[in-house]
């Protein structure tokens, strides 16, 4: 099968290969083991932007196609012909065309290739983050009206395509309206990143780690409570947060306002962007609990999965799919409830059979979700839709 690929995270080609950020990189080398080809129609990163192309691709039967500069939304979508011309002159050499969303041209690439047959992999929903956008007023709503907008016009090309999703929610939310769907996990995990321990919490500073997105929506200001509260409470505890935050964001600088009015300012660490592999891993690996805090739906956050594989205890927000994935793997609480976050903190710290039995859970429940579980699955689906749309297989 010739596949085409299509998101908004950019990758740009170097003399020695295809370089991109890591977590799509892993996805795209895993879907390179079951195609012929794959064909990745992405931005060109900005300059800005290129310190995060860190992950060279591994597999042979990629090519990149640069569709223009990973430019600003409104300026994406006032040229969106030209952004995806590249696809209407490439398109009679795929067999298949995975558009990943939300995403803002995601609408313009499924017209640029009105004859490929087009599969949808939806991992989020723009609408349910809008809220807590560090935006005025009036641009939120702008936001907004183009989240819309742009869910309107997914929904309309999910309803003659193949459509699988990350979320439960979305699963439920799409279920009537969409008849080719499937739900499916993803993940940048492999086999070989597992780290198998019995338990962790051996003796205190006791480390709480989150990785990520530095974003207002991940609970990162009710971390840094429970946090406070732990150690007024006599707990030694430190939190490491490791990711990057938006551009022009100053949600590290609040953060540390926050942790200085309570006391704590020693005791949360920002470690900045680490690459996916053993730079990232290394953090998973000398933690002892995993914190997610999110305050709105999530798909799945493929960090979870990678806190699990390296044996750690998790704590997560009960919002979007997390429930229905990891319900008896991990710990889960209320969002937005910072004595619940903390409670549950301590529970793990000071209960021994429980962590483990959390950790151990968290380990097969992983196992079942690494890239070359779901890559599969993934190019099944695309496989047994096109003998639905053609009536012979590719």
């Amino acid at each position: 099968m010739r596949l085409g690929f299509h998101y908004h995270i950019p990758a740009i080609s170097k003399t020695d290969g295809i370089y991109m950020p890591g977590y799509q990189g892993r996805f795209i080398d895993s879907l390179a083991n079951y195609c012929e080809e794959v064909t990745c129609f992405l931005h060109s990163p900005m300059p800005g932007e290129r310190g995060l192309m860190d992950y060279r691709l591994t597999a042979p039967n990629v090519t990149l196609v640069d569709i223009g500069p990973h430019a600003s939304v409104p300026q994406r979508l006032f040229k969106a012909r030209r952004f995806t011309q590249p696809l209407r002159s490439w398109h009679n050499r795929l067999d298949a065309m995975l558009l990943r969303g939300p995403s803002p041209l995601l609408p313009a690439m499924a017209q640029a290739a009105p004859d490929v047959p087009l599969a949808l992999l939806l991992v989020g929903d723009y609408l349910a983050g809008v809220n807590d956008l560090p935006q005025p007023p009036w641009r939120r709503e702008a936001i907004r009206l183009f989240a819309w907008w742009n869910y309107r016009q997914q929904l309309h090309i999910a309803r003659r395509s193949l459509t699988m999703v990350n979320s439960r929610l979305l699963y439920e939310q799409l279920r009537p309206l969409v008849s080719e769907l499937h739900e499916i996990r993803t993940t940048t995990l492999t086999t070989a990143d597992f780290f198998v321990r019995e338990d962790t919490c051996p003796a205190p500073p006791y480390h709480l780690l989150y990785t990520g997105r530095m974003d207002r929506a991940k609970g990162l200001f009710e971390m840094v409570g429970a946090l406070a509260l732990l150690v007024s409470q006599g707990e030694d505890v430190i939190l490491d947060l490791v990711g990057w935050p938006a551009e022009n964001d100053s949600i590290i600088d609040e953060l540390t306002v926050l942790a200085e009015s309570k006391g704590v300012a020693d005791r949360v660490r920002y470690h900045g962007y680490k690459k996916v592999g053993p730079e990232l891993f290394e953090f998973y690996q000398q933690a002892d609990i995993y914190i997610l805090a999110s305050r709105s739906s999530e798909g799945f956050p493929r960090s979870l999965w990678e806190a699990m594989a390296h044996s750690l205890p998790v704590i997560a927000t009960k919002v979007g799919s997390i429930p229905y994935f990891i319900s008896g793997a991990a710990e889960l609480v209320e969002p937005n409830n910072i004595s619940s976050i903390a409670d549950s903190l301590q529970m793990i710290l000071h209960d021994g059979n429980r962590r483990r039995g959390l950790i151990q859970a968290g380990l097969n429940l992983a196992r079942e979700n690494t890239l070359e579980v779901q890559a599969q699955k993934l190019i099944d689906n695309i496989r047994t839709w096109l003998d639905k749309y053609h009536g012979k297989t590719i």
